[in-house]
Parts: structure tokens; sequence; C-alpha cells
């Protein structure tokens, strides 16, 4: 069994609650269902939601064993992690723009808050980690509330943005968490967020071997447009845009993602990566993630949702 777990616990799919699931494939102590109702693919038995402060204490952003669980050194990808932050921001900017107040939900050590308070809006966030949201805290100089979004207590309508970053997938309760985002959310206010694609064509040829499953002891979800565009909907949101995302990658953590697949192949990667000083080189994939705009329903009459007119970039689904 995965160290650290002693029991795990089976949950019906968190899109239309069914217990009524097939075995979609094995990923080490873990398993991997399809809901048979809906589609939604899960990680099933799984972690118990009471170990998340286990799951994501200072080992994880300094792992051991990054293919499986955490990063070998986070802190190390923050130079290519800024550089996407900045092109997110340039896009969040196209619909609101500073000042304005933005949440950050799975805020980690906080380079995305920083750089967001460097540019003018007024910053929060949240992060189940202490460790993480401590760092945080001192990074971009914000109030960063330690757990999750429906456990920091907002006030209704408290922001004009939130963003979530590579976080939905690692939720015990998507549901639950955008529940509240959407309450949280101020009238017209827009949910920006990237988590892996589910149904991308690379999820599609891969099958059970994607990329995706192999972070079954953290991912609890593995969302498609579809699923992602329902769950939405349940949540009070429209979807307006989906696009590929990007992410990104330093040479060394890359070497350690092969291991899943091959542990010679990714230790003789790894030597390689050492010996030509490639640690910190970053790659931007963009056939992993999917980035999505979702707009409150409850939106007032205006501009219908749709970015600046100068800017105006239409919902459009980009593959």
């Amino acid at each position: 069994m995965f160290a650290g777990v002693s029991v795990l616990e089976h949950v019906p799919c968190n899109l239309c609650g069914a217990a009524n699931e097939t075995l979609y494939c094995r990923v080490g102590e873990f398993q991997i269902v399809r809901c048979q109702r809906c589609g939604l693919i899960y990680t099933n038995p799984r972690r118990p939601a009471g170990e998340q402060s286990a799951i994501y204490s200072e080992d994880y952003f300094v792992s051991s064993n990054p293919s499986v669980l955490g990063y070998d050194d986070y802190a190390g990808h923050a130079a290519g992690l800024r550089e996407v932050f900045s092109d997110h921001l340039d896009l969040i900017q196209r619909f609101i723009r500073p000042p304005a107040s933005l949440l950050d939900v799975g805020c980690a050590y906080g380079y995305f808050l920083e750089l967001a308070a460097s540019r003018g809006w007024s910053v929060q966030g949240v992060e189940v980690s202490a460790h993480a949201a401590h760092i945080a805290r001192a990074q971009a100089r914000a109030q960063v509330h330690t757990g999750t979004v429906s456990g920091a207590g907002f006030a209704p309508s408290s922001f004009e943005i939130v963003t979530m970053w590579d976080v939905l997938e690692h939720s015990f309760s998507p549901a639950t968490e955008l529940a509240e985002v959407n309450r949280i959310l101020k009238p017209n206010g827009y949910l920006f967020l990237t988590l892996p694609d589910a149904g991308s064509l690379i999820a599609r040829v891969f099958g059970p071997h994607w990329f995706g499953f192999k972070k079954a002891a953290e991912h609890n979800y593995f969302f498609s447009r579809d699923t992602l565009n329902t769950i939405l909907s349940q949540t009070g949101f429209q979807m307006i845009d989906v696009r590929r995302g990007v992410w990104p990658c330093s040479m060394s953590f890359l070497a350690t993602k092969l291991a899943p697949y091959s542990v010679r192949i990714s230790n003789a990667a790894q030597r390689v990566v050492r010996a030509l000083g490639l640690e910190r080189s970053v790659i931007k994939f963009k056939f992993i993630d999917m980035l999505v705009i979702a707009r409150k329903k409850t939106a007032e009459p205006g501009n219908n949702g749709k970015p600046d007119q100068e800017t105006d970039t239409s919902p459009t689904r980009r593959s």
C-alpha cells in the first residue's frame, strides 16, 4: 500500500452521485474508474480527505519520488511558472483590468499572487499546504488562507476573478469547491482554471498509460471538456472559452516523470540532464492541460461576458 496510507476510502461520482463505475486502469495501489452514468473518470478508492495535510507537506514540494507524488524541486520551477503566469494575467486582463479583486486557489508558493499584485490587482490566496502558504505570504506579501476555499469563510460576492491553476484535479470534492467559488464571485465574475485534459488526443492515444493517470496518489479527478462543462454548469457557471493550456516543466522534472514508464530510461535521462547542466531548462508543453474560462451565470446585463471590445476574443473551443 502507498506509504502513509492505512485505509483508502470509496466515494460515489462527484458529478452525478452514482456509485456505478467500471475499472479503467490501475496505478500502483490505486485504481482509476469511469462512471457508467456520466463518464467522469476518477480515482476510487482514494486517499482520505483527512490526509490532505500529510499529502501536501513540505516533502511534496521537494519530493524524493516526484514521478508518483509532488515535485522534485518546486522552487526550481519558479522562472518557468512566472513566465506562464504572466501570459495568464495578460489573458485575464482582456476581461477585467486591475485594480480589481483576485483570489488564487491553490496558490502554492505565491508566484502568481506576487505577479498579480505587482500589476495592481488586490490579491488573496488559498492553499491547503501550511508549508506553502507560509512561503506564499512572504513571497507575495498577501493574505493567504490555509485550507480549502470552502473552508476559508469568504463573504458572498468578494472577488471579480478566481483562478485555479492545476488545482481542481487535486480536489476531494470539485463540486463543493466550484459551488463555493461561484458564491464568492461577484456578478459577472470569472473563473480561470487549468487542468489536465483527459479527453485530449494524447490522452485518447495513450489510454490507461496517459501521463495524467500516473499521479493517482494526488490526482483525484480526471476531467474531459465535456465532464468539466457539466460540473461547471451544475455549480452555476457558463463555460465561455476552452483552449490548450501551457504546462511548464524543467528538464530535471521531466526526466523523473519518465520513471512510471521506464526506470532505466528515467535514470539515464536524469544523468544526461545533470551532465549537460540542463536541470533548470524549461520546456512548455501544450498538449497536457486545458485552459478554461467560465463566467458566473448570474451575470448582470452589460457586456454579456465578453472581454473589452478592443481586445475581444469571442468564446470559442480551441483544440
